[in-house]
């Protein structure tokens, strides 16, 4: 039944008198009421639910936003429900759905377009707007292969995708300014790249995007914007970390396509992805992105610009960069052969650099790069090289370090160094010798040639005051070395500790027992620690737990059993040659979402539980 108000163009002086009229038609009826598409955070609270009564008789409000925050805005207490992306199968009937809307897709369809249909809803990748709109497109369409081949082979979503790019760029100017040039910055990946939650960061902030917010840091205010840009679905969460934050992020093709026209139209950023590129670059752009084409293109490449980005370049990439004078982010990921020497000249000139990423070098040599000279340098990642060659230790004269990773060990750190700035550091050698005091300290990474520690003072004194140290990593250089810093009695009262990594064998005299480790640990990772009992016992009473990695002799025994406790694990790995069976009672573990195993571990579990988990 439908029923007229009294006034159906209300002004704001009328608005207490509609909420008024509509509560009192509502409150003797049973109804269903669904809001789509809700903008407005505060609409819940400011009027819908004073015109809405809740009398009890099962009616219902159903709310759909495209922004998590009108969600928990209205109900801060029940959980959201957050549309996934589709799997391949889900995704391949919607498009038949919408390309076949008046047949049932089971019945009379063509089997010469189903292989064809995989291909076209893979390229959507799971988006169900980008489904609706191709599958509208091929509605449109001869029924034929030839005709569906086509535009498999044509598919360009800018042109052709209009009503999908319309509704990306309602979200788009939504966006306050400072989240909008976040997005564009996505545009310098190339198509399908895995993004680093936590290196994306660091490049908003060494380009300035990020306006004050109270106390926070540019670096929370950076990780707040990479979560809001999700929650609008501007991008797609790959993976998490065990406290919740963004780990690895993707862009969408459709989405993409968006920040790349947008980007170019704005002048943000100039792609360089082949040689007719150049026909519409601006050396005027502050930012380029080269991605598979020929280093030729580098000449192209304005010198004003702030951030460069060099994704499989082909050619000769030995040339020097110090004519980029302006660069704040300069990111090199080029896969050169494992044994070639790789030497990059003139990075020491540039004097406003903030972040270096250099990655999948054969052997970076650094002798002709003193990075001592970069005194606004804030973060060095050379972690994904093959080899790292004569980096010395004027690094550390930078007081301006942030954020210093490195698979190989890094030069030792003078007593003298000021390093109150560093927040993290991976990886350093040590060997009863103090670290210079890093206040700042959370994630620190440390290796370990000597076996002479003394097992209750080696930590507290290697550490000294790193109170604010949520990350520690510890490996022995050779996994058969006893690792008696694992067992310190100071371990526990580093509260701060969420993130714990051991690699290496403990001694025989040591039994492992939940009181060893911090309460407060969310990811925990055990590596050749060689224990003669199942550990799963008194793991399992880190209640905090929420990732598990056991891997390589961790465990010598035949099984594992779960009988009680992690109530809130999400993560179990347990890469075992030994382990034949992991036995979970019911009731444990109720929160698993992912298990990774050997193909030879039999897994015995209620069913429920086995139903509700990923297998990876």
């Amino acid at each position: 039944m439908l029923t007229k108000l009294k006034n159906s163009e209300p002004t704001v002086q009328d608005m207490d008198d509609l909420i008024i009229e509509l509560k009192g038609l509502l409150s003797s009826k049973r109804y269903l009421i669904i809001l789509d598409d809700v903008w407005v955070t505060d609409l819940w609270n400011q009027y819908l639910k004073h015109a809405l009564p809740d009398v009890g008789n099962g009616s219902r409000v159903l709310m759909t936003s495209r922004f998590i925050e009108v969600a928990q805005s209205a109900d801060p207490i029940m959980e959201p429900y957050e549309l996934k992306i589709l799997n391949d199968e889900d995704s391949r009937d919607l498009l038949i759905k919408k390309a076949f809307p008046y047949q049932k897709t089971s019945e009379n369809f063509p089997n010469d377009l189903l292989e064809l249909a995989d291909e076209l809803s893979k390229k959507c990748k799971g988006l169900p707007l980008a489904l609706i709109v191709l599958g509208g497109i091929l509605l449109t369409k001869d029924q034929t292969y030839t005709a569906w081949e086509n535009e498999l082979r044509t598919m360009d979503w800018h042109s052709k995708g209009k009503d999908c790019i319309d509704i990306i760029a309602m979200s788009y100017e939504d966006m306050p300014y400072y989240l909008k040039t976040c997005f564009l910055f996505l545009a310098s990946f190339p198509e399908d790249y895995k993004i680093s939650a936590r290196c994306l960061i660091k490049m908003w902030v060494a380009d300035g995007f990020m306006p004050q917010q109270g106390r926070k840091t540019m670096e929370e205010i950076a990780e707040d914007c990479l979560e809001q840009l999700f929650q609008r679905s501007m991008i797609q969460v790959s993976s998490r970390h065990a406290n919740g934050s963004i780990k690895y992020c993707r862009v969408h093709d459709l989405l993409r396509d968006f920040a790349m026209h947008q980007a170019g139209k704005e002048n943000f950023v100039t792609i360089f992805a082949n040689p007719q590129d150049i026909n519409h670059c601006d050396r005027a752009t502050r930012r380029a992105s080269l991605q598979s084409c020929g280093a030729q293109l580098m000449e192209y490449v304005g010198l004003k610009t702030r951030s460069l980005f060099l994704f499989d370049l082909k050619g000769n990439l030995l040339m020097s960069y110090s004519e980029f004078r302006l660069l704040r982010v300069l990111v090199i990921e080029v896969v050169w052969s494992d044994e070639e020497i790789v030497k990059l000249r003139g990075i020491d000139r540039l004097i406003h650099l903030k972040y270096l990423g250099i990655s999948n070098c054969g052997i970076l040599d650094m002798s002709e790069c003193s990075l001592g000279r970069l005194k606004n340098l804030e973060t060095v990642d050379i972690r994904r090289n093959n080899m790292i060659s004569n980096l010395t230790t004027d690094l550390w004269t930078i007081d301006t370090l942030k954020y210093v990773l490195c698979h190989e060990l890094l030069p030792e750190i003078p007593s003298t160094a000021d390093l109150r700035n560093l927040q993290t550091l991976e990886w350093i050698l040590f060997d009863n010798k103090t670290i210079p005091h890093l206040n700042n300290l959370r994630r620190l990474g440390l290796e370990s040639k000597s076996i002479h520690w003394d097992v209750d003072h080696a930590l507290p004194h290697l550490l000294g005051g790193l109170s604010s140290l949520t990350s520690l990593k510890i490996k022995s250089c050779e996994s058969n070395l006893p690792m008696e810093i694992i067992y310190p009695k100071a371990l526990p009262y580093y509260q701060n500790l969420q993130i714990l990594y051991l690699d290496g064998q403990w001694p025989e005299s040591v039994t492992l027992k939940a009181s060893l480790f911090p309460s407060h640990l969310v990811k925990l990772t055990l590596c050749y620690s060689c224990h003669g009992q199942d550990p799963m016992s008194e793991l399992a009473k880190l209640n905090n737990l929420k990732e598990l990695v056991l891997t390589t002799d961790v465990y010598n025994g035949r099984q594992m059993i779960c009988s009680a406790g992690f109530p809130v694990l999400q993560k179990l790995v347990i890469l075992s040659l030994t382990v034949k069976i992991l036995t979970v009672a019911k009731g444990v573990m109720p929160k698993l979402k992912y298990l990774r195993i050997y193909d030879h571990c039999k897994v015995e579990a209620p069913p429920e539980l086995l139903h509700s988990i990923t297998l990876f």
